[in-house]
């Protein structure tokens, strides 16, 4: 959507969300710190009047992620991200989205920032 004249991007970086995903029973029962990163691509109203309404709301996205991905627990972070993916699907302002989904503190023998996925999907 880079071409288009009719589009923008809303950029999240860094949501952070204690939930309690993964594949060891530790990491279900003691729970964790993930963050999310997003690039939303959006159709750019004909008119920028300043009205809320015309536009997508950057909060109730952020709110319908918040639900989805602390509503139940995952094992796969390819599951979980592809769930919110899906859940996007209700605001037909986007048109793609890509997530950038980082388990910040995961349960292995090394030393990391983070480990992650990262998946689009076009609407």
């Amino acid at each position: 959507m880079n071409q288009d004249q009719n589009a923008y991007k809303i950029n999240v970086k860094g949501l952070r969300l204690y939930a309690y995903h993964g594949v060891h029973p530790e990491e279900n029962k003691l729970g964790q710190e993930f963050e999310i990163d997003l690039v939303l691509s959006v159709v750019r109203p004909s008119t920028m009047d300043d009205r809320l309404d015309h536009v997508l709301s950057y909060w109730d996205a952020m709110t319908t992620i918040k639900k989805v991905f602390t509503g139940k627990t995952f094992k796969l972070l390819e599951n979980a991200a592809q769930t919110i993916l899906e859940s996007l699907s209700e605001y037909p302002q986007i048109k793609h989205a890509e997530i950038n989904l980082k388990k910040l503190t995961p349960p292995i023998p090394v030393t990391v920032d983070f480990v992650g996925v990262i998946m689009e999907k076009s609407y």
